[in-house]
């Protein structure tokens, strides 16, 4: 895993994200960056439970390694989906582009997305669970900006085409995703409750 480069997306450099995009070799450590950070975030966010009302938190390995294997699952639909309509979409607006390239840079800006493994301070205090609520945001942003950045450098056109470009995708591949990703839950909470029924 090249560490420059993850600096460099993370600082947003654009000149990093036109390099990404055209290298053909970044497609797998695009990949390993999706699925990991899809991995620690669903899993943290599965484990860890806060009840409002006590303010109390708990921690359910069960729920987190479940969370986890259905986040990588749907992350990764996700990617490829995004990846292949914003090439579509950029192509519209004269961009020049393909789907590879569009998965290199969105998955290397889904590094934003560790900050999910912050939300185990949760534990320790609620209180933190503001910090990492805040700090959550602050990431949230800064992956939308090197989100922008990235299709504008792999379609090599406007910030505002980019921005257009990226509005569009993200609801058509919202609504994709929504819909498988309600399949799955719906056979996994199924099976869960065949399972429960049956002992």
């Amino acid at each position: 895993m090249d560490m420059d480069r993850i600096m460099g997306v993370i600082t947003l450099k654009a000149p990093v994200y036109r390099q990404i995009a055209e290298d053909a070799n970044a497609t797998t450590p695009a990949a390993i960056i999706t699925a990991v950070v899809a991995l620690i975030s669903g899993f943290f966010g599965g484990a860890i439970a806060f009840d409002t009302t006590a303010q109390t938190s708990s921690f359910n390995l069960m729920g987190g390694v479940i969370f986890a294997i259905i986040t990588v699952i749907l992350a990764l639909i996700g990617w490829f989906i995004a990846g292949w309509v914003l090439a579509f979409v950029s192509k519209m607006f004269g961009g020049k582009t393909n789907t590879q390239e569009m998965l290199r840079v969105t998955g290397y800006v889904n590094v934003f997305g560790l900050v999910g493994i912050l939300n185990i301070l949760v534990l320790l205090t609620p209180i933190l669970g503001c910090i990492t609520g805040l700090i959550g945001l602050v990431a949230a942003i800064l992956k939308l900006i090197g989100y922008i950045i990235g299709v504008r450098e792999a379609a090599e056109f406007s910030t505002g085409n980019a921005v257009i470009t990226a509005i569009v995708a993200a609801v058509v591949n919202f609504l994709i995703v929504a819909v498988i990703g309600g399949m799955i839950f719906a056979a996994v909470a199924g099976a869960m409750a065949f399972t429960g029924a049956g002992q």
